[in-house]
């Protein structure tokens, strides 16, 4: 792990591989660059890589509670990148940070040539209603509640939902462990982030050739949002993987791996009998 200052905060960050392609990694909401550490290990001889504690998690700096919004997270990772000197060759993000991806490829395409975007939250709707608990005047509480009590939060609730016990005793602790050591400002501030913008009316702004991968059974952001993206990004292919949750590179970190794989190298991609793949939906991204 690494850190360099970015706009003014201390941003830590991952880097490793002997590949001459650069390939970027955005971790999802109350997690960190660790997530990704099993990837960057398996493609370290066909890329560089490279990934980043976005701010207010890991060991990265939280920046003043007016700062959070989906764009000013899109516009660090794209600072990132200049500072790095890497234009990469692909971007993957997963939950929140796939929605930084797909926001990337809305506002900086020049930055990369593909998209992976896995369990994208993309309308801001989120399961067990949770974006309407975190808008309004309720929103404010919880917002006012955290400050007080979030250790005992971060310890019981909040890790029960983040953290199920179907994603293994491994993953478990490295995700609960990053939501315990994440800001409590950057976790309540950067999920409503998340649920105050609708993203869909700028998916078909979108021209990179993307993957979309999704758990059917995701609770926490619903498969219907990836779905969308995949319908209305025009060179997207969507991955929809059957008993699979909110984490797929957790849960079936094989199949997972595969597809991002083969995505990343032309190469068509053809998962078990079990796992649903749709071509890609308008045209042909050779």
């Amino acid at each position: 792990m690494k850190l360099i200052r970015i706009n003014g905060l201390n941003t830590s960050y991952y880097s490793g591989g002997t590949g001459k392609r650069d390939v970027l990694l955005l971790h999802g909401w109350a997690s960190s660059g660790r997530m990704w550490l099993r990837t960057m290990w398996a493609l370290r001889h066909n890329y560089r890589l490279w990934a980043l504690d976005l701010p207010g998690f890991g060991d990265s700096e939280a920046p003043h509670i007016d700062w959070y919004s989906i764009d000013r997270y899109t516009d660090h990772v794209a600072a990132f990148c200049a500072e790095m000197g890497i234009e990469p060759f692909a971007v993957i993000g997963h939950s929140m940070g796939g929605r930084i991806t797909l926001d990337i490829g809305r506002r900086y395409p020049h930055l990369a040539k593909r998209l992976v975007a896995i369990s994208a939250t993309i309308t801001g709707k989120l399961g067990l209603n949770l974006d309407i608990f975190m808008m309004g005047i309720m929103g404010d509480r919880v917002r006012e509640w955290s400050r007080h009590v979030w250790p005992l939060a971060a310890a019981t609730v909040m890790t029960e939902y983040w953290a199920p016990k179907y994603l293994g005793s491994a993953a478990m602790r490295r995700t609960t462990e990053d939501l315990r050591r994440s800001n409590h400002q950057a976790v309540i501030e950067s999920l409503r982030a998340v649920v105050r913008q609708d993203f869909s009316p700028h998916l078909n702004e979108i021209e990179h050739p993307t993957l979309v991968i999704v758990g059917k059974r995701d609770y926490t952001v619903p498969p219907k949002d990836s779905i969308l993206a995949a319908r209305k990004i025009p060179r997207a292919q969507l991955i929809e993987l059957d008993d699979i949750h909110h984490q797929p590179t957790d849960e079936c970190h094989d199949t997972y791996l595969y597809a991002i794989e083969a995505f990343l190298s032309d190469i068509p991609i053809q998962l078990p009998p079990r796992q649903k793949v749709q071509k890609p939906i308008f045209e042909a991204w050779q």
